[in-house]
Parts: structure tokens; C-alpha cells; sequence
């Protein structure tokens, strides 16, 4: 049986991931271990040429202490992407600051400038750039629209590792935001990494980190359960008759006895922030995201030939992107295409097919006015992602292309 392609499902795992998941399940005094913290944070700290690493539970609990160390709360404005999801805006209102959503532009999904530059105000302190899907935003363009007191903060979470103009994203605004989620670059499951280039701001949320709490053993153990639960359902998955199959069930089973656990917290959609949140990375999925660093150029680089064939198959192409964390189209009948590929057990993505991928009282609770971004309004409506990931063959890339091709927008 083949094993299905499931854009969602821990799509970076391999069995090496597997193993030292199962060796840290059955190794729990490890966990108190800071050897593994101490070198992905080496890792990261040569690869941004900075010692200046701060690692944490999320990229959102980055955010909130990259926010802190630039003194950014109360009556302040943070620009950000009408086109992302709901954990990048929550920790604007966390500090107490404003998050300002701006417009995309429909050919890259990156900021529509001329709205960027309608939403700049006197009280703008920041702009979070999320290079959208890896499409490279360029920040020559951004800094000269902002201006030189209004910080920069690059969030790699779709564009870790890639780079635009001959320079890495991340090391050319003022701070920068890594995570390390289920379905993000590289993964350790829960995980994030807050950089800043400014001394004095870094050295503010420094002393924020180091009086953090460690990750919480529960979560750590469920978190380390993911790789290995789909590692062993995905191959099975539609293993059944109709939607009675039996990696369907275990997957509700799984969800119903909390053994998935979530990767956004209910109180989140609220505008909440979870108790246990921020935290410092648990040193267990700090393993898991050293070997997955380790295997960062390999991850890309097929990323980038999944997505040649795309644009060569689909005649859809990205100007300076070249590792698509998901290679992204428009369509029409959006419905119908993920049932056709679902069909025939290709589960495709659909980031973003809500604001801020989250529902209206979260949008309510943050300001998001209905009409203020009508491209990313529009877009939310045709989005589907097409899978990159380590899993995805060329042939594969392929037979997807010519589903997805009828139904290009």
C-alpha cells in the first residue's frame, strides 16, 4: 500500500526523527538535559553569525520577548500580515500594542507595499515580515518604506534557510523569529528561537528568558508521541471502506484521549495566552530539532526541485523564491479539487483560507475590521498549497500538477 501524501502530518519526519523520539519517550530523566539545547543554539548562533540566541517552547513566545526587548506595549502599532495565522498577531496584543493588518499582493502573497504604505502611522513600531510560503520579501524595499526607527522583524517561518540577493533571510532586518512546528521548515514539534541585533534590546530579553520556566514534561511527552503516531498511521491511513478507515480512526481516538495534544491552545482563539506559555524549548524536542537543523540544506533543496516542477508543470513561478515550504496556487472550485486529490489520498493545504486562519471573535478580539484587506479577503477563497516536503516525489509532483491543473485560477 502506498503510503499517502498528507501535507499536514508531520511531513518532515524521517526515521532517524522517529528513533530519537522513541529513545527520549523511554529516557525521561533526559529531559532535564541542557546538552542538545546548548548545541542547536550553536548551530543557529554560526549560522546567523550572532551569539545572541534566545531558544524557546514556540515561535509566538519568541515573538512576544523580541516585542519586550524593543520596549514595544501599550498605544504602540505593530504592522503585520493580513495573510497568516492567528499566533503571529496574538503576542502584539499580548505586550499590549496594536497589531495593524496590512494588505497582500495576489502575485506573491507578500505585503501589498502600497497598503503597507497607507498603514504606516506615527505610532508604527514595528513590522513582522513573514516572506510568505518562502517567497523572499525584500527588505531593502520594506526599510525604505518604514524607515530606519521602525524595527524589522523577520519571521522565518516558511524561509528558514533560504536567501534572496546573494544574503540569507533573517540576518537583514533588526531581529529575527525562528520556529520549529509540525509542519514549519525544520521541526521539533514545539519549539522557536528569538534573535535580535541590537545589544542592549537583546540583552533586555535575555534576562526575560533566563527567568522562564522550563517546558512542561506533559507536553513534552506528547509532542515527542507525534512523529511516531504518524510515522506508524500514515501508511495506513486509508486502509478501510469509505471514511470508516483505520488511520482515520486512530487519528480520532488519538485527538479524543489528547495523545495529538494542540499546537494552538483554545485560549489562543480568545486572544488568550496559555498558562504554561512562553517557556523555554524542552531539551528532548531540542534534539529533535538539532538533527532536524542538521538536515536543513537536504529538506530545502528537494523543496526547491518539488518546486521547479510545479512552475515548470503548472506555468506558476515566484520571482526570487527557491525552497517553497508549499508551493501555493489560486483556483477555481477550491472544494471539488481537494476532494478529487483527496480522492486519491493527497491531502493538499490551505493556508490561509480564514484571516488570519481563525475565526470571527478572534478577528473581533484583535481588530481585524472586515474590508481593510480585501486581497488577502478575496485570495482566502482560492488558496491551496501544494506539498514539497521530504515525502513528495518528482512523480508525485507531477500527477498532483496535472490535478491541480483544470482547476488553476
Amino acid at each position: 500500500m502506498k503510503k499517502p501524501i498528507h501535507i499536514a502530518a508531520s511531513p518532515n519526519v524521517e526515521r532517524d526523527d522517529v528513533m530519537i523520539a522513541i529513545r527520549n519517550i523511554f529516557r525521561p530523566w533526559s529531559w532535564e538535559s541542557n546538552k542538545h539545547i546548548g548545541s542547536l543554539k550553536g548551530e543557529i548562533s554560526s549560522y546567523f553569525e550572532t551569539e545572541d540566541v534566545c531558544l524557546f517552547d514556540s515561535g509566538r513566545s519568541a515573538i512576544t520577548a523580541v516585542l519586550h526587548g524593543f520596549g514595544i506595549g501599550a498605544g504602540d502599532e505593530v504592522l503585520v500580515h493580513a495573510f497568516t495565522c492567528l499566533v503571529v498577531a496574538n503576542p502584539v496584543s499580548w505586550v499590549g500594542a496594536k497589531p495593524i493588518f496590512v494588505d497582500v499582493n495576489p502575485k506573491n502573497f507578500n505585503f501589498d507595499i502600497d497598503d503597507l504604505k497607507r498603514k504606516i502611522t506615527s505610532r508604527t513600531r514595528a513590522v513582522i515580515v513573514q516572506h510568505s510560503f518562502g517567497i523572499p520579501e525584500d527588505i531593502d524595499v520594506i526599510r525604505k518604506i518604514v524607515g530606519a526607527k521602525v524595527m524589522i522583524i523577520e519571521d522565518l517561518a516558511h524561509s528558514l534557510g533560504s536567501s534572496f540577493k546573494g544574503r540569507k533571510l533573517g540576518i537583514n532586518g533588526d531581529a529575527t523569529i525562528l520556529t520549529f512546528g509540525i509542519e514549519k521548515v525544520i521541526s521539533s514539534v514545539r519549539g522557536g528561537a528569538g534573535i535580535i541585533f541590537n545589544k542592549d534590546a537583546m540583552d533586555k530579553m535575555m534576562v526575560e528568558y533566563l527567568a522562564l520556566p522550563s517546558f512542561p514534561r506533559g507536553l513534552t511527552f506528547i509532542a515527542l508521541l507525534n512523529p511516531i503516531f504518524w510515522w506508524l498511521v500514515l501508511p495506513v491511513y486509508y486502509f478501510g471502506f469509505g471514511v470508516f478507515t483505520l488511520g482515520r480512526m486512530k487519528v480520532f481516538l488519538a485527538h479524543r484521549i489528547g495523545l495529538l495534544g494542540r499546537m494552538i491552545e483554545k485560549s489562543e482563539y480568545g486572544g488568550s495566552k496559555p498558562k504554561w506559555m512562553p517557556a523555554k524549548i524542552s531539551p528532548a524536542l531540542a534534539e529533535l530539532g538539532l538533527n532536524q537543523w542538521k538536515k536543513m540544506k537536504k529538506l530545502n533543496t528537494h523543496r526547491e526541485n518539488i518546486s521547479k516542477i510545479y512552475s515548470q508543470e503548472l506555468g506558476v513561478n515566484y520571482d526570487g523564491a527557491t525552497s517553497l515550504l508549499r508551493f501555493p496556487v489560486l483556483v477555481k472550485n477550491r472544494a471539488e479539487l481537494i476532494k478529487t486529490t483527496k480522492a486519491k489520498g493527497i491531502v493538499l493545504g490551505d493556508w490561509y483560507k480564514k484571516i488570519l486562519y481563525a475565526p470571527q471573535e478572534t478577528l473581533d478580539h484583535l481588530g481585524y475590521k472586515a474590508g481593510s484587506c480585501p486581497n488577502a479577503e478575496k485570495i482566502k477563497d482560492q488558496i491551496v498549497n501544494l506539498p514539497t516536503y521530504i515525502g513528495v516525489k518528482e512523480k508525485d509532483a507531477k500527477v498532483i500538477a496535472n490535478m491541480v491543473r483544470p482547476f488553476l485560477n
